[in-house]
């Protein structure tokens, strides 16, 4: 929630995307999911749907006071070694807006939009992309 607060949304639309943002211990039992670790303190985590159809970037947050410092790719690279070694010939990322020039510098490529509005935000957009593995 740190990560989301970051780019500024208003804490009652962080409320709201709470449930969503959430991540369960059934989540954690049944789809990959990895943390950076530093000192012993968690940094950032990813996680991956992986589908029949390939593999799905579902979560890849960093904390904000280390954000900028190369965690957020080495997640990323980690993600691709995953999505690989299950035959996935891309990772699909829902991305939040902010997100999109981080997964656009790691090479991803925006295949299209999703109609997010939020308050405040009518046009908001979520870019979807495709990273090519």
């Amino acid at each position: 929630m740190s990560a989301k607060a970051s780019w500024g949304y208003a804490p009652e639309q962080l409320e709201a995307w709470r449930p969503s943002l959430a991540v369960t211990r059934s989540q954690i039992q049944r789809q990959p999911v990895f943390v950076a670790e530093v000192a012993r303190r968690i940094v950032g985590f990813y996680s991956l749907r992986v589908t029949a159809d390939g593999c799905e970037l579902d979560n890849c947050w960093i904390v904000p006071g280390q954000m900028r410092r190369g965690y957020g790719r080495a997640l990323l690279a980690h993600a691709i070694d995953s999505a690989r070694a299950r035959g996935a010939a891309a990772i699909r990322i829902d991305a939040d807006p902010n997100a999109e020039p981080f997964y656009l510098a790691c090479g991803a490529v925006t295949v299209g939009r999703l109609h997010a509005p939020i308050p405040g935000l009518p046009s908001r957009c979520r870019p979807q992309m495709r990273l090519p593995l």
